[in-house]
């Protein structure tokens, strides 16, 4: 047997059913309500993050093409800027070899002028650093083509005015060739500089 002390008064005191009373009972209905609201909003919250995400792709991708367009583009200015450094170095290269006073090259192509021979003529000379490249091609209808390498080569290294400056003046190809059933032989001659370094 068991003694139930309560020592408040008796006008004071609750008992079980009361209790019981104090629950709170929320209908099926607003449950359902509540939760079917958080899923709309999480499915909201989701379709909102999907389009910004969407709206970042598209971005990314309209930059990236006109990154590609752009490519094209920057080849072309590569080339330019590749040339353009080609170009500043052979004007600082022939400013050179122009505005030194080793050598003068006026007197030296008006020599190569007057050295050729009949039936012989340049089609191109290079000038770097090394020396003086000359290529030309010849005709001759006894068939002396190289005679008259030989006379141009000769001619030009007994002038005083072309040879300043060069240590060999040599023949450095000869190419029997036909140009429009006409036979032509084309030579390549190397003037080497005595002082690869041009003032």
């Amino acid at each position: 047997m068991m003694i139930d002390i309560n020592l408040i008064p008796a006008a004071l005191r609750k008992d079980g059913k009361e209790n019981a009373s104090l629950k709170i009972n929320i209908p099926h209905e607003v449950l359902l309500g509540v939760g079917s609201g958080l899923i709309l909003l999480l499915v909201t919250v989701h379709l909102l993050l999907g389009v910004v995400w969407l709206a970042g792709f598209g971005q990314l991708s309209l930059r990236n093409a006109y990154w590609q367009a752009l490519i094209p583009d920057k080849k072309i200015l590569d080339s330019i800027s590749d040339e353009s450094k080609g170009l500043k170095k052979k004007i600082n290269m022939i400013s050179d070899m122009t505005t030194g006073k080793s050598l003068l090259w006026a007197p030296k192509f008006n020599a190569i002028s007057d050295a050729l021979p009949r039936g012989l003529w340049i089609r191109k000379m290079t000038l770097d650093k090394a020396g003086l490249v000359i290529e030309g091609s010849v005709v001759s209808k006894t068939r002396n083509e190289i005679n008259n390498v030989g006379l141009f080569i000769s001619t030009l290294k007994q002038n005083d005015d072309f040879m300043k400056g060069f240590s060999s003046l040599e023949v450095n190809s000869l190419q029997r060739g036909k140009t429009n059933a006409i036979e032509v032989t084309d030579f390549t001659v190397t003037a080497k500089l005595i002082d690869t370094k041009i003032k």
